[in-house]
């Protein structure tokens, strides 16, 4: 019909690298960019045993491990901790 307004392109899609770089703790502003929950609430919630709490690096650095989100991230409404079975 108008073939000049939407002409045939060769679709590129993106190259995309299978080596990504994970790293093996997450600082608390990745955290925040991954589960799109506040400082607070990520507070709050490990405090009820319903986010998995960091883990201490040394110094004043704390990190989450990545298989502990990724449990959370799997199931976010069923999460508990052991300390915090119900």
């Amino acid at each position: 019909m108008y073939p000049h307004i939407f002409p045939a392109l060769p679709i590129k899609r993106a190259a995309f690298h299978t080596h990504a770089h994970v790293p093996a703790f997450y600082r608390l502003r990745d955290v925040v960019n991954i589960t799109s929950l506040s400082r607070s609430t990520i507070y709050r919630r490990i405090s009820e045993g319903r986010f998995p709490a960091p883990v201490h690096l040394g110094g004043r650095a704390s990190g989450w491990p990545q298989a502990a989100l990724q449990k959370w991230v799997d199931n976010p409404e069923q999460y508990r901790t052991a300390e915090h079975p119900n």
